[in-house]
């Protein structure tokens, strides 16, 4: 049975430092981006700024060319 997450471990992308985003865009609810948390980097994660999941690390969101686009180019940052 997977684990129950706590709204502490909770959080949207767009104030997860897992997150990277184009380096001229600022973090929104509509701004797309790569999710870049190690664990689920094989799976090329496009998210938007109102995603979010129990893997969340606060923080400013990483940024590289690339981010948004579809599926995403960029590497990882962090």
């Amino acid at each position: 049975m997977a684990k129950k997450s706590s709204k502490k471990s909770w959080g949207l992308c767009k104030d997860c430092k897992w997150w990277q985003i184009e380096p001229k865009t600022s973090p929104k609810n509509n701004t797309m981006g790569l999710c870049i948390d190690e664990k689920l980097q094989p799976f090329l994660l496009r998210v938007s700024g109102n995603s979010g999941c129990n893997r969340f690390m606060p923080g400013k969101p990483a940024k590289a060319s690339g981010s948004s686009k579809a599926p995403p180019e960029a590497k990882p940052t962090r």
